[in-house]
C-alpha cells in the first residue's frame, strides 16, 4: 500500500512539474483563479466589466455606457473613457459608499489611482436590462462634484 502511494505521489509531482512548464502556465492561472474567487473586489469588478463571446467563440469586451453627467466630467477633467475604465484594473470597491442591495439596480464605487490621480468612479449594475453597466459619475482627487444637473 505504501509503495502504491509513493508511486502515485511521484506521478502527481511529475504531472505538476510538466503542467507548470511552458509559456501558458495553466497551473498558476488556475491556482490564482481559485484564490481570487474569495476576493469580493474582484468578483464585483468582474461583473462591472463583463466579457461575452461572439458567434465564433472569441471573447469580446463590452464597454459600459456613460451618463450625461459622466460625459461632462470626462470633458471637465480631460480624461478619456479608456483611462477612466483603468480604475477597474486592480481597483478596490468601497462597500461603505456602495449600494449593493439597491433596487432595481446596484451601485458600486470603485477607487483606484490612475496616472497620479485618485479616482472614485460610481457604476450602476442592472441585472434587469441584460446585465447593463453604466458609469454614473466620478470624482478626482476627492474634489467636490462637478457637472451637477
Amino acid at each position: 500500500m505504501t509503495r502504491r502511494l509513493l508511486f502515485f505521489g511521484f506521478g502527481a509531482l511529475i504531472s505538476i512539474f510538466f503542467l507548470s512548464m511552458g509559456p501558458e502556465n495553466r497551473l498558476k492561472d488556475t491556482f490564482y483563479a481559485y484564490i481570487d474567487y474569495f476576493d469580493m473586489d474582484k468578483r464585483v469588478i468582474s461583473h462591472l466589466y463583463p466579457n461575452t463571446t461572439d458567434e465564433e467563440g472569441n471573447v469580446v469586451s463590452i464597454d459600459p455606457s456613460f451618463s450625461t453627467k459622466a460625459e461632462c466630467q470626462l470633458v471637465y477633467y480631460n480624461v478619456s473613457k479608456s483611462d477612466l475604465l483603468l480604475v477597474l484594473k486592480e481597483g478596490e470597491v468601497n462597500f461603505d459608499l456602495s449600494n449593493p442591495d439597491g433596487e432595481p439596480c446596484q451601485q458600486y464605487i470603485v477607487e483606484n489611482t490612475i496616472n497620479g490621480t485618485e479616482l472614485a468612479v460610481e457604476f450602476e449594475l442592472c441585472y434587469y436590462n441584460d446585465k447593463s453597466v453604466e458609469v454614473l459619475s466620478f470624482t478626482a482627487n476627492n474634489e467636490e462634484e462637478t457637472c451637477n444637473f
